[in-house]
């Protein structure tokens, strides 16, 4: 079921709160594809909240080992 919350977007900042992770985390995740960004007009990186969610109870931010 999708609420409206889970369609929240949320900036670099808001992810790395949620994820308790630092920004520069957020930005590496970014880079390396685990997680979908989506890239404003102006060059913003905004993420949904449902997606971060996803990958993060996957646990596919985890360091590869």
């Amino acid at each position: 079921m999708n609420t409206l919350e889970d369609e929240k977007l949320l900036t670099k900042g808001e992810v790395a709160l949620l994820c308790r992770v630092n920004i520069r985390t957020v930005d590496r995740w970014l880079m390396a594809g685990k997680v979908a960004g989506h890239r404003t007009p102006s060059g913003r990186v905004l993420f949904r909240k449902r997606d971060i969610l996803t990958v993060v109870a996957q646990g596919e931010t985890s360091p590869r080992r």
